[in-house]
């Protein structure tokens, strides 16, 4: 069996041995440079409790998720149609009866199975370690034949709670759009930028500004849910006044880094999710910078954002920084914090 090769995306799946930390991994640094990921993610989140399943359990409901966006967005891909999207093409152009319907479902069934369930679970160059798997590798102890998947604890523990459910149907729609409004903007790969005040992304191009469903839903998942700060868990159904609400927060406060002529300084880069606490209650971060380890978090993380494939956020962060590479991404984060180095920086009162 392969490992993961990319060290920052091992070390992201290993630092939490959890069922939602595995689906995270996926999401955030799947090998499938499609959408498909997504579909596939989601259909999976309708299946039953189950030891097993076959492909044909998925793929009405693959199908289902994959054409409510490809109709309105057919620019799911970086390099143009498939078997399947044409497959799709003939479907939407059709009377859509039941038999084209069912001719749609006989052709993508193969398709499913061998290009995008047997991918799904490949990060980094390798695929995941078994221990965290969803369902067991294809053709291990699968009949190939049947199309069958073995389930695994994992996933069962996600299907049994309808809380972590939705936390993946959530994130799993919003990194979705991310994609499809890069690709739409006819960016590619994504540069967005973030309106703090609106608390939207948007494409810098053509203008368009069109809200995402959630800053939160987009970066949390490379937090684990978590404050960027004090490693409080976040809720985003507590109320804007709870102390674990989620806020998109500068790391480096805006209005310095406006008056130093830092290429956008609203760029992901500079943006994590912090609780209500940390980031406006009374012993809150406001405006101040973060200590010097805050920094190196936040450095690690936007190296992990370079070792996403080109759907993602990835180019974000190389043309917020006017970089090419990790390298460059490290350098110039050095280079922007050797001005504020000088200054104690905050830190949270407590911790979780």
């Amino acid at each position: 069996m392969m490992d993961i090769k990319k060290k920052d995306i091992k070390e992201f799946l290993e630092s939490e041995q959890s069922a939602l930390n595995t689906v995270r991994t996926l999401l955030l640094f799947g090998r499938n440079s499609a959408t498909y990921k997504f579909a596939l993610c989601n259909a999976l989140m309708k299946a039953k409790p189950s030891s097993e399943l076959v492909a044909s359990d998925l793929t009405e409901d693959f199908i289902n998720e994959f054409i409510s966006h490809y109709k309105n967005n057919p620019h799911q891909f970086n390099n143009g149609s498939t078997s399947l999207t044409k497959s799709i093409d003939q479907y939407l152009s059709s009377s859509k009866s039941h038999s084209d319907w069912s001719d749609l479902i006989d052709k993508a069934e193969k398709v499913i199975y061998l290009n995008v369930i047997d991918r799904f679970q490949n990060v980094g160059g390798g695929e995941i370690e078994k221990n965290y798997m969803l369902y067991e590798p294809l053709g291990t102890n699968n009949d190939k034949a049947s199309r069958k998947l073995i389930l695994t604890d994992n996933i069962l523990q996600i299907l049994e709670n309808d809380v972590l459910k939705k936390k993946v149907l959530d994130e799993s729609h919003s990194r979705w759009q991310v994609v499809e409004e890069a690709w739409r903007a006819g960016v590619n790969p994504n540069t967005l930028e973030y309106d703090k005040q609106n608390e939207i992304f948007y494409s810098n191009c053509r203008n368009q500004r069109i809200g995402l469903r959630s800053a939160v839903d987009v970066l949390s998942p490379y937090q684990k849910g978590k404050c960027f700060y004090c490693g409080r868990q976040l809720d985003k159904e507590g109320g804007s006044q709870s102390p674990s609400f989620p806020d998109v927060d500068h790391v480096f406060p805006l209005e310095m880094l406006v008056k130093l002529n830092i290429i956008n300084p609203n760029g992901i880069w500079n943006l994590v999710i912090a609780c209500m606490k940390c980031n406006r209650g009374a012993d809150g971060k406001f405006m101040t910078p973060p200590c010097i380890e805050y920094f190196e978090k936040l450095l690690k993380r936007n190296v992990l954002f370079v070792e996403e494939h080109n759907h993602s956020l990835r180019n974000s962060i190389l043309l917020s920084l006017n970089a090419r590479n990790k390298a460059a991404v490290t350098e110039r984060m050095k280079a922007i914090f050797k001005h504020f180095d000088f200054i104690k920086g905050w830190k949270p009162v407590e911790r979780f």
